[in-house]
């Protein structure tokens, strides 16, 4: 059982000792009462909820761009989505946002917000021609994620974030849901085989894509996050592939209020190669 609270559910830190969880594990299950009937999650339809959101999106790269025969559940989607939205009180009072410059001179203040609709291309979140703003958690990985060359300038930008912004928190869902929150066995059912296709969606969303790929390689994402717009939110949260820091992107400038701006100049960049071993 504390593998299942560990490893699924994320509810002990990785600080606490084992011996720590097991005790309070002890504690909190001595009673006749605790365990009222056994619950068994199916594998296969964990799998199954993957394999169609997979097909489906075959489906909008190379078939059916925009009337795509093959459906996923929406409102199922939209249910979970409810589960991930951040606690308002724990919403950023910052973000940063980069623009690679060719001068030493930062861009003005104006222009650090998300890009004019005629100049927005592909990205992992928005459709060409529609912009977001796309920012992270801290400057280090905002700059990261511009993907300066060695001896070029970059412009940062510090963002305040209004409070009442609505965010889906797509880092890690294992640790944004917990089960103990949750009472009708629709919902922890609904949790607890949902949980894989979260976790999918979230990895999509962090995972390098070449370049060259990513006019098709986006569009899983680019659905995703329309999807989540249409349902009102305001913008997602997701992990960095490429720094310690997450990121954000923003769809309504509305949110968001620009501070300062700042030039960095990039003295090196750090180049991690990987023996690639094809499968």
């Amino acid at each position: 059982m504390n593998e299942i609270i560990h490893d699924d559910w994320h509810v002990f830190s990785n600080m606490i000792k084992i011996d720590k969880q097991l005790l309070l594990l002890s504690e909190l299950t001595d009673s006749d009462n605790v365990f009222v009937k056994k619950f068994q999650s199916s594998l296969s339809l964990n799998k199954a909820k993957i394999d169609k959101w997979n097909l489906f999106i075959i489906e909008l790269k190379h078939e059916n761009r925009f009337f795509p025969k093959k459906v996923i559940d929406r409102e199922q989607l939209s249910e979970l989505f409810d589960f991930l939205v951040i606690d308002k009180n724990y919403n950023p009072k910052f973000i940063y946002r980069a623009r690679i410059n060719p001068d030493s001179q930062p861009f003005p203040l104006p222009e650090m917000g998300k890009p004019p609709r005629e100049m927005a291309k592909d990205g992992r979140a928005n459709p060409k021609g529609i912009p977001y703003l796309y920012a992270a958690s801290d400057y280090k990985t905002a700059i990261a994620e511009a993907r300066p060359y060695k001896s070029e300038y970059v412009s940062v930008a510090k963002i305040k974030v209004k409070k009442k912004i609505s965010l889906i928190d797509l880092r890690d869902p294992k640790s944004s849901i917990s089960p103990f929150g949750l009472d009708d066995d629709n919902v922890v059912l609904l949790y607890t085989e949902d949980m894989p296709f979260l976790c999918h969606l979230s990895d999509s969303l962090s995972k390098p894509i070449h370049p060259n790929k990513k006019e098709l390689e986006y569009l899983p994402t680019q659905y995703l996050c329309e999807f989540i717009k249409d349902k009102n939110f305001n913008g997602i949260v997701f992990k960095s592939s490429l720094e310690k820091g997450d990121n954000y992107v923003i769809f309504d400038d509305t949110f968001i209020s620009r501070v300062k701006v700042d030039n960095y100049f990039i003295s090196d960049t750090l180049v991690k190669p990987k023996k690639y071993i094809q499968k």
